[in-house]
Parts: structure tokens; C-alpha cells; sequence
């Protein structure tokens, strides 16, 4: 088979491939205003078959919790120092390519208060953990460095003897361009968990919607994924192989109540979340008064009347 019909065949498999990994296993990433603290939840799916991995099923408990929090406090405070993480919690599930984890925790230090608004500070969003972080025998950030990089790096020199005995073409190929083998493997070895670098895009420029009913803001944004790689490999006898990684994910901010962005921050007013109460107030006081002077009314009528008799 000729170059290009296998070049046009390899692209054709990574488009099936991507669309039913995608459909299926779309990370999500949520920050939840309350107050003046964050609730994070992040539910990550990456999805690789260049290495088999273990599989495993388990909650981050002792030093595997405590790596993680220390992970991602470290590179929060990056970009603000004064952040502080805590009540970090999660499970991990690897099985059959994937490497699902699901982590929440609360970050504070992140807003300050102007009068009646609630200005928080969202340009941490964007966070990228570089450290190697293990659960078990499963190194589970630096996916990419561990598991897809070694494979897609063996076959690089493919045209050169021992390889090109063998091997007929090996393509590589990152969402539905074709790229060189050193541009992959750079690609491959960058791919990372708790790399969300794709979310740089400023919190005014994501979608914004307020819900007149909820009486709440919300932020969206979906980036092209972050990783999506495939290496067709083809040999001169027997059946081609293809390795692909892939991780996409979309994030949601939520507020409640009437809320803005200006560049990354977020700017809330404070001052709509008592007006229900000072309703309540005002009509309460009103009664008493309305009782108070109907009362005082019958009592003045009451002493009118005895004095005329």
C-alpha cells in the first residue's frame, strides 16, 4: 500500500477513534463559588493504549493524599501566593487505556471584598502540576512521560536499519494533521493530567449565562483537547497497530447571584443576597406597625366612648 493511502486510512482511524473517545469520556472541571472560597471538583478521563497500565480501583488516602495536596498548592501559588488549599479528597480508577480520577478540594485566599461586591481572583484556573505523582505503581500525572512517550519514541528512526527490515511506515498524527515523529514525541511526553493550561483563555471571554429562576452565573468553556495523538504503525507482514492518548475536558464557574468578569476576575454583588431577608424584615416590621396602630386606635375609641357616657 502506497504513503498516501495509508496516511488517508491512518487519518481515517483517528477520526473514528477520537469521536467515540470523546462522546464518551469528556473530563469536567468545576469551581463553585460560596461565599469567599472555592469548591473545586475535577472529574479527569485519559484515555491511552501505547503501554498497558495496572489496574486499579482506590480513594487518595495517607502520603497519596497528602502529595496531592501538596501538588496542588504549590502550583496554585504560583500564581497566587496567598492561596491556600484544603479538604482535598478523590478516588482512581485505571482500567482497559483509562486512567479516570475524580479530586475535589476548597481554595481560599483567592477573593477580597469592595463594598458590596465580592471580587474573586479566577487567574489560577489555568494550574499545571509537573510533578510525578504515583498512586500505587501508577504514575498518574505524567502520563504521557510514562506511558506514551517511551512507545512512540521507539519507532522515530523506523526508516533506518534494524526498524525499516520490518516496518513498512509509521504515521503520527495529533487531531487530523499529520506531524513529524520528533514534534509527536515532544507532544507525547508533555501530556499531563493536571495540565490545564488550555483554560488560559481570560473568564470574560468564556460563555456567561445568568439563570433568572436559580438566580445564578455561570462561566463555560470547552478548549480543543489538550492531547490527541495516534501512531499507526505498519508492518511489512501481519496486521498494523495503532497507539492513541487522549484528553480533553471543559470547565464551568459557577456564582450565585448576579455576577461579572472582567479579564480573570470575577466581580459578585454581595448586596442581593440579603435583600430577600430585608424584604421579609420590612414586610414583618410593617405588620407590627400596621397592628400596633390599629391597637392604638380602638384603645383612644374605646376612652372617647366611656367619656361621652
Amino acid at each position: 500500500m502506497h504513503r498516501p493511502a495509508l496516511v488517508a486510512l491512518s487519518l481515517l482511524i483517528v477520526l473514528v477513534l477520537s469521536c467515540s473517545v470523546s462522546r464518551v469520556h469528556a473530563s469536567s472541571l468545576n469551581y463553585t463559588v460560596h461565599d469567599e472560597k472555592v469548591s473545586v471538583g475535577l472529574s479527569l478521563q485519559f484515555f491511552q493504549n501505547a503501554t498497558a497500565v495496572p489496574n486499579l480501583n482506590g480513594t487518595f488516602t495517607g502520603s497519596t493524599a497528602q502529595d496531592l495536596a501538596s501538588a496542588l498548592e504549590g502550583s496554585l501559588r504560583k500564581t497566587i501566593s496567598s492561596i491556600s488549599v484544603s479538604s482535598v479528597s478523590g478516588e482512581l480508577i485505571s482500567k482497559n487505556g483509562w486512567i479516570n480520577v475524580t479530586i475535589q478540594f476548597e481554595a481560599t485566599g483567592v477573593s477580597t471584598r469592595k463594598g458590596d461586591l465580592l471580587i474573586v481572583n479566577c487567574s489560577w484556573i489555568p494550574f499545571n502540576v509537573s510533578r510525578d505523582l504515583k498512586f500505587g505503581d501508577l504514575s498518574y500525572n505524567l502520563i504521557g512521560g510514562a506511558y506514551v512517550k517511551p512507545p512512540f519514541e521507539s519507532y522515530v528512526d523506523y526508516p533506518k536499519p534494524p526498524l525499516n527490515e520490518t516496518i513498512a511506515s509509521v504515521t503520527y498524527v495529533s487531531g487530523p494533521e499529520e506531524i513529524s515523529p520528533r514534534v509527536a514525541v515532544n507532544k507525547a511526553g508533555n501530556a499531563t493530567l493536571l495540565d490545564f493550561s488550555s483554560l488560559a483563555r481570560s473568564i470574560q471571554e468564556w460563555k456567561s449565562e445568568y439563570n433568572v429562576t436559580e438566580g445564578s452565573t455561570t462561566w463555560t468553556y470547552s478548549p480543543s483537547p489538550a492531547v490527541d495523538l495516534t501512531m499507526t504503525v505498519v508492518p511489512k507482514e501481519g496486521t498494523q497497530s495503532v497507539s492513541h492518548a487522549f484528553y480533553g475536558y471543559n470547565a464551568t464557574i459557577s456564582v450565585d447571584g448576579l455576577a461579572q468578569a472582567q479579564a480573570n476576575a470575577v466581580s459578585i454583588d454581595i448586596s442581593t443576597a440579603f435583600q430577600p431577608l430585608l424584604m421579609v424584615a420590612i414586610i414583618l416590621a410593617t405588620f407590627a406597625v400596621a397592628v400596633a396602630s390599629s391597637w392604638a386606635y380602638r384603645s383612644r375609641r374605646k376612652q372617647m366612648i366611656r367619656r361621652r357616657k
